[in-house]
């Protein structure tokens, strides 16, 4: 597989992992698909670092009051919000904070015929604490329990159940903090599975670099490494060597500095041993480029020479 598809395939990889997670984090409660009348939902936002936790708030009506003055100067009636969770059991009211413009009330609203200042609707505000509250979805029942007028009325003609989805999501700053993450995380699953080893392949076929002169400085290239030097050493750091591969440094009070690194040969996508000097020097014996089975190299930097055979089965000449 070339490099090109491989680069387009990682970075697919990447982009789509990031998307499934930010909808991953940012999912509310599903549809329970019901017959009912549903409330905008309740978005609440959870702490985060500095970030402090937000109540969302949802707004619904009771419409359609009908009071009079009677003998009763001021006449009242109540309204009992029985809140039940999905499988219809009953729910402690305990963390829903219903608030209306005569103040705030637990489950049991009750207006008399001066708070509604002539008006025949009531605007009702809830709030849900999600730190005593799990997310779901819940009913609110709405039940008169005193009054002269029928709740039905307003709701044509069936009692009414409000149905409320609760969601708690994390903040912003989290989800991105959390995305970089998986961006980091993915980004170097595909470099270190995928991209380095088209980019910066280790050395496969090992071999032997033979010293005829001085068999003691014989050099064994290991898979382990991606680049054997001789000579001046490269600069180098532990992050190179993690994200790029280690480098082997042998002999380096010499003058020259020989690579020999692994690298993909395009044409028949194999690893290939190639040999560089730097700065370029003379050369006695063997060439630069891909390394073969038997070479012999020569090297000469004023009175320093190096010389030296490859030996390696697998990297025989056609």
């Amino acid at each position: 597989m070339s490099k090109s598809i491989i680069t387009i395939v990682s970075v697919v990889v990447v982009v789509l992992g990031s998307v499934f997670a930010y909808s991953f984090l940012n999912k509310g409660q599903e549809d329970t698909e019901l017959n009912l009348v549903s409330l905008n939902p309740i978005d609440n936002t959870a702490s985060f670092l500095w970030v402090d936790k937000k109540e969302g708030e949802t707004t619904f009506y009771v419409s359609g009051i009908e009071m009079e003055r009677s003998s009763n100067d001021n006449p009242y009636f109540e309204i009992i919000f029985i809140i039940k969770d999905i499988e219809n059991n009953n729910y402690s009211s305990k963390g829903f904070n219903f608030s209306s413009k005569i103040g705030k009330f637990t489950d049991t609203l009750r207006v008399t015929y001066n708070d509604l200042t002539g008006n025949d609707e009531l605007e009702v505000k809830l709030k849900v604490n999600t730190d005593t509250v799990d997310e779901g979805n819940y009913f609110l029942d709405v039940k008169l329990n005193n009054g002269t007028f029928d709740i039905a009325d307003f709701n044509n003609g069936v009692s009414l159940r409000l149905e409320l989805e609760v969601n708690e999501k994390p903040p912003p700053l989290k989800v991105w903090v959390l995305i970089l993450f998986v961006i980091i995380i993915l980004s170097l699953g595909v470099w270190f599975f995928l991209l380095k080893k088209e980019f910066f392949p280790t050395f496969i076929d090992e071999g032997q670099i033979i010293f005829p002169q001085d068999r003691k400085n014989d050099i064994y290239i290991s898979s382990e490494f991606r680049k054997v030097v001789i000579g001046k050493p490269q600069k180098s750091n532990i992050f190179k060597s993690i994200f790029l591969g280690k480098t082997q440094c042998e002999l380096s009070e010499k003058q020259h500095q020989i690579c020999i690194e692994a690298v993909k040969d395009k044409e028949i996508d194999e690893t290939r041993y190639s040999i560089v000097c730097f700065p370029p020097t003379k050369i006695e014996n063997g060439e630069l480029g891909y390394m073969y089975h038997r070479n012999n190299y020569k090297f000469v930097t004023g009175n320093d020479i190096i010389e030296f055979n490859y030996n390696n089965q697998f990297h025989k000449k056609n």
